[in-house]
């Protein structure tokens, strides 16, 4: 499936090129850390699991960590599987001698195994910022502009083509109003059931305190 891609290249190393201008020192210690709050996209699930914990914003956790699971799903099992995109660095050098030539990696952080389209963290990210956006705007979007930053920082370490990280955080949208709409339907059925377990829970054990 690269030759879907071959249209993209001259841009996607031409984006390369640019970001390799401005890479080094405190910058690349920054990208380099950020971009590892993203893996597996633990810092979106401490976010999702953090608000589920307060009453208010409840609903808008739920749906990050819904988002996260469609993200999972769409991306890592069905999406990378069928494009099965090369990495920047695994591109088949017999065929793309003309990128090797210009193209070297920056060794900032190591090398994934996964293919490379669209960007899990992008996606992850997108998915988590637009679930909260949705529901509060005042914490959505700077969780938003975080998520563009998150997609930057791929480029930046040079694990993702430019134009993996744009579809990344397309399809993120995509994931976090799926999973949204879900959330919608379900969450007024389930949660006053759980919220009532949960209750049934706490009078249980105050009453065994007190007797």
């Amino acid at each position: 499936m690269q030759a879907l891609f071959d249209p993209f290249l001259h841009f996607d190393l031409s984006v390369f090129e640019w970001v390799q201008t401005v890479q080094g020192g405190f910058l690349d210690k920054l990208m380099v850390f950020i971009t590892t709050l993203g893996e597996n996209g633990i810092i979106f699930i401490l976010i999702g699991l953090a608000l589920i914990c307060t009453k208010k914003y409840r609903k808008a956790g739920v749906a990050i960590i819904a988002a996260l699971l469609v993200m999972e799903v769409g991306n890592n099992i069905i999406l990378k599987q069928i494009f099965a995109r090369p990495r920047p660095f695994n591109l088949d050098p017999a065929q793309y001698a003309w990128w090797h030539e210009i193209y070297k990696f920056p060794e900032l952080v190591s090398r994934p195994k996964s293919f490379s389209f669209p960007s899990g963290h992008t996606s992850s990210a997108f998915a988590a910022a637009v679930a909260l956006l949705w529901y509060d705007r005042k914490f959505g979007i700077p969780l938003t502009a975080f998520a563009a930053v998150m997609g930057f920082t791929r480029i930046y370490v040079e694990v993702h083509y430019c134009t993996d990280v744009l579809f990344g955080a397309l399809f993120g949208v995509v994931y976090a109003v799926i999973a949204v709409l879900i959330v919608n339907k379900v969450y007024p059925i389930v949660m006053p059931k759980i919220e009532a377990k949960i209750n049934e829970y706490k009078e249980k054990r105050k009453a065994a305190k007190a007797a």
